[in-house]
């Protein structure tokens, strides 16, 4: 009897951690647009179509104090670099479905520039997407 109940929690145990991980289905992919503020000729404001990116922002990412407008800037440049380059490779067609217009000639102010660098946090955390221009403290283990 006690290797009944030891084995019916051992099951529910495996089950319950495995329930968590779901792969992301075919379907799913995050939506990014970068458009100027409709109020105002030197704002920017970065808009991302998928229900947990907010969520992230305000939960995991890390504080606005870690970064500068510099770093993000530079490290931005690199990730949307490698964002383009793989949508028009052609990679998972399904997953990078648009290109993103990122001037690094442009100042678009640091806001922006913090939820972009967040946006290729979230594909990491969420889809398991790797982008070498992330910091070793924001990529998925």
């Amino acid at each position: 009897m006690k290797n009944i109940i030891g084995l019916a929690l051992l099951s529910i145990f495996i089950w319950s951690c495995s329930a968590g991980k779901k792969p992301p289905a075919e379907d799913q992919s995050p939506a990014v647009a970068v458009q100027k503020k409709t109020d105002s000729a030197d704002e920017w404001e970065i808009t991302v179509f998928d229900a947990g990116y907010e969520n992230f922002v305000a939960t995991r990412a890390l504080p606005r104090s870690m970064f500068t407008e510099s770093y993000l800037k530079s490290r931005n440049t690199l990730l949307v670099s490698e964002w383009n380059s793989r949508f028009y490779s052609g990679v998972n067609p399904s997953f990078y479905e648009v290109a993103i217009d990122y001037d690094p000639q442009e100042n678009y102010g640091f806001e922006f520039e913090y939820r972009l660098y967040q946006f290729f946090a979230y594909c990491n955390w969420k889809y398991g997407v790797r982008f070498s221009g992330l910091r070793v403290s924001d990529r998925v283990k």
